[in-house]
């Protein structure tokens, strides 16, 4: 995986700042279960590809009405600058949708250096 290098601006207090290096990782899952975290994890994102109905962290993600054509509800979590999540990322599949490809991606970013 290649980082995306920080990178100096200017703050609106007119201070030079300092982005901070981070990477990302994009998985697609097809089953239910725990979702391995990124070390230095701060947001990650979760778009339901399939077509049925499921859930990220008891949080709902329908699916598309029309799934060949069209991506399904999708979320977001995320931090504040240096923030590092520490909870965990669980997907479940709702078994009584009529859907017969369950699928879910993804998103995490994450710091790349050590904090």
């Amino acid at each position: 995986m290649k980082s995306i290098q920080a990178v100096d601006y200017k703050g609106n207090d007119g201070r030079v700042q300092v982005g901070r290096v981070y990477n990302m990782t994009v998985n697609t899952y097809t089953t239910a279960g725990p979702i391995n975290l990124q070390t230095n994890c701060f947001s990650f994102q979760f778009t339901n590809i399939g077509d049925v109905k499921a859930w990220v962290n008891d949080m709902v993600i329908n699916p598309s009405a029309t799934p060949t054509t069209a991506l399904g509800d999708s979320r977001a979590v995320s931090a504040h600058q240096l923030d590092i999540y520490k909870g965990n990322i669980s997907l479940r599949f709702d078994p009584n949708t009529a859907g017969i490809a369950p699928a879910v991606e993804i998103v995490q970013l994450f710091y790349a250096e050590a904090y």
